[in-house]
């Protein structure tokens, strides 16, 4: 119960940072590291449960709702995310923080291509390629870098629930 309860605060608060606080830097762009794909890693990686889809699922969802972008967007996108770390992780081992860095990173692309290409699919898509790309590559790389402290902080969440078993 305490993991779930921490997982909720970590992606609030995520959330409430993705949206807001990278908007308000004083780029001449806008970097938006995908945190919640963070907490989807570490859901497909010590969640392998209906309730990790379904955590997974609804990260998305609230993304959407959040974000005002076409609804079910980024649920797909990270229900494709879970899915592919939970494969990647059954056929690897995922247990050193480079590999999960190099995971997320892996794993925000994915989302980002999986999200574009619905969007193309349905014409909901009218920027160019190219410049839509190289942000969503910054982004990952940005994401992978907050990877570390966020898998710490809900890492410590999970290993103090197993000790008090």
């Amino acid at each position: 119960m305490r993991a779930a309860v921490m997982i909720g605060l970590v992606a609030g608060f995520g959330l409430l940072v993705q949206t807001t606080l990278f908007h308000a830097l004083p780029f001449g762009f806008y970097p938006s590291p995908d945190i919640l794909v963070v907490i989807c890693v570490f859901l497909g990686l010590h969640r392998q449960t209906v309730g990790g889809v379904l955590g997974a699922f609804a990260l998305g969802y609230v993304q959407d709702a959040v974000s005002g972008s076409a609804t079910g967007l980024n649920a797909f996108g990270m229900v494709v995310v879970y899915v592919l770390v939970y494969l990647t992780c059954r056929s690897l081992w995922v247990d050193n923080v480079v590999s999960k860095v190099v995971l997320v990173f892996l794993a925000s692309c994915v989302k980002s291509i999986a999200v574009l290409t619905i969007s193309a699919l349905f014409g909901a898509f009218d920027a160019g390629w190219g410049p839509t790309l190289s942000s969503a590559l910054l982004n990952a790389a940005l994401a992978a870098a907050l990877a570390p402290p966020l898998f710490a902080l809900l890492g410590g969440a999970r290993l103090s629930e197993e000790r008090a078993r």
